[in-house]
């Protein structure tokens, strides 16, 4: 079916990813990019994970509420990010699949660093709307080259020590309308086909498992190990795309 692998190693792909982001939060399309980019190029392996990301963010977004006021509390972000995504994706969609794995691992190891660095830069309230424009800008160009825009959405939300229901609120708004243009784009460029959404569709069901899954890990194992646990799987992930972006 297309570019996709044997059922079964997707089902894997998604049952681990819904897992991780069940117990740490995050993580769900940078584990489906390190485990499908083994069978099949990047932009095909993320296609599938369409679905998934929009719904289950969605769902976030949904328990979090206050959704107008978060669209009027980050609308430079969102503009930018939503001018960027299909912008970049067009002009990246001739990319070659080394190129893109390259910078998908430096992708990985950047939100791998953000995640254990000491220092956390700060974005004054004066600054807020410039720090929107810029973070917002760049999650427009990574969403639109590696389809993983989540590290621009942490450092902006980091910088502005954002509490944490509004972190929850705030990233599932970012995430859900960064999967609109994707999915517009993936259409266009032939990359989302019929085929690869209803596969999307169904991954949904292996995805609720891992969340249930991950949730019941999160209440039983300490977050703190295997946070550390995720990051060290995330860490060799990145390196091995560059590696295979290097080396072919």
């Amino acid at each position: 079916m297309d570019n996709l692998p044997a059922l079964w190693i997707v089902l894997t792909a998604f049952l681990l990813a819904g897992t991780v982001k069940g117990v740490a939060g995050v993580g769900l399309p940078m584990t489906v990019l390190g485990v499908l980019t083994f069978f099949t190029d990047p932009r095909t392996a993320f296609a599938t994970a369409l679905v998934p990301i929009f719904l289950a963010n969605g769902l976030q977004l949904y328990r979090a509420g206050g959704v107008l006021g978060a669209v009027r509390r980050y609308l430079p972000f969102l503009v930018c990010m939503m001018v960027g995504i299909p912008l970049v994706l067009t002009l990246t969609a001739d990319a070659s699949e080394r190129f893109l794995l390259g910078v998908i691992g430096v992708v990985v190891l950047l939100f791998v660093g953000l995640n254990v660095s000491p220092y956390v830069p700060r974005i004054a309230d004066s600054h807020d709307r410039a720090g929107q424009i810029a973070l917002g800008s760049a999650a427009g160009v990574l969403g639109g080259m590696t389809s993983i825009w989540l590290p621009a959405i942490l450092i902006y939300l980091t910088a502005r020590n954002t509490p944490k229901d509004e972190f929850v609120r705030a990233t599932g708004l970012l995430l859900v309308s960064g999967s609109i243009p994707l999915f517009a784009g993936f259409a266009r460029e032939g990359i989302l086909t019929g085929p690869i959404a209803l596969v999307s569709l169904a991954m949904m069901i292996p995805t609720a498992i891992g969340l249930l899954a991950g949730e019941r890990v999160r209440n039983r194992l300490s977050e703190a190990t295997f946070r550390r646990v995720v990051l060290f799987m995330f860490f060799l992930i990145g390196l091995n795309m560059i590696r295979r972006s290097v080396v072919g």
